[in-house]
């Protein structure tokens, strides 16, 4: 691979079934999706980090995975390939991520795709599109989480995306902020024009996943207090990829910034994702049951694992 692909690929580490301590023999049984006794193949999540996100931070959603016989792999697209010519920086860089599972021997293993905010969903629209192409490696796709995430692009969300991880200054923070208020407008106009020039909708990524033809399972994590990807937006989403046929589980908080669901609701968040994984892997099941919704009152504590 080449260097600018800058990705890190963790392994599980076998926990001993005698540190499990004093849990229920379904608990024992639930405690890793794969243990490798009848020559399964440990899941693959591939990890796509949210504009701006440190290894460092998911390192800590690796953790969520590895613990329980996964493997994972992670990587973050820089800044401006998500506004400069996406296609021609991103669909390498999702060839390139593909390709690892080949080059690793993984590419027999069930896939996981786990995107944050739409950075990620935008990198994971870019490898639909290069597992359409007539070269590209035939993978078992078991499902896809979306946490706060996805949107459609807006001038607003995107300024205050832009503010938010610019270092230094405020005035640092406020000419990048006006950077890319004129970038998105410009780009709106481009977007008008181009329709009336060709008769053809402009596609939007990541929002034209809600077309997405593959029809695997997805959870979605997002919260109502999230100020850059707002709640109505992704229910909007998850009712048309319902109609879709598209299996959906959910989960909504009420407090939770954005990309910050993990570290406010860890238990939850673990949860939520432990019972989809599970049901995704369950020969002949399909995942069909939703998690608490932002209308409706957590009654019950999630069952802890």
């Amino acid at each position: 691979m080449e260097d600018d692909l800058e990705y890190y690929i963790t392994f599980p580490t076998p926990t001993p079934r005698e540190t499990l301590g004093n849990v229920t023999k379904d608990e024992e049984e639930d405690f890793v999706f794969i243990n490798g006794a009848n020559g399964e193949k440990e899941p693959v999540v591939f990890l796509l980090g949210w504009l701006g996100a440190k290894d460092q931070h998911l390192a800590k959603y690796c953790s969520i995975y590895n613990q329980r016989g996964c493997i994972t792999i992670r990587y973050t697209s820089p800044l401006s390939y998500l506004f400069i010519r996406p296609r021609v920086k991103l669909m390498p860089i999702a060839r390139k991520l593909l390709a690892l599972l080949k080059d690793m021997s993984l590419d027999a293993h069930p896939v996981f795709f786990h995107v944050l905010s739409n950075n990620g969903s935008t990198l994971y629209y870019y490898i639909t599109q290069a597992l359409e192409e007539t070269d590209a490696p035939v993978i078992d796709i078991k499902g896809l989480i979306f946490d706060s995430t996805p949107a459609p692009r807006r001038v607003y969300s995107g300024t205050r995306a832009i503010y938010e991880i610019t270092a230094g200054s405020i005035w640092m923070k406020l000419c990048a902020s006006l950077g890319m208020m004129i970038y998105l407008m410009s780009w709106g106009v481009l977007s008008v024009l181009w329709t009336i020039i060709s008769g053809k909708l402009p596609k939007y990524p990541p929002w034209s996943l809600v077309e997405e033809r593959l029809r695997c399972p997805q959870l979605f994590l997002y919260s109502k207090a999230d100020k850059l990807i707002a709640a109505d937006d992704v229910e909007f989403f998850i009712t048309e990829r319902q109609k879709l046929g598209v299996p959906v589980m959910k989960r909504c908080w009420d407090d939770s910034p954005h990309v910050q669901h993990f570290r406010h609701h860890p238990e939850e968040y673990s949860n939520s994702i432990y019972n989809f994984l599970s049901t995704c892997l369950s020969k002949g099941s399909v995942a069909k049951g939703d998690a608490p919704s932002c209308d409706e009152k957590e009654k019950e504590k999630p069952k802890s694992d």
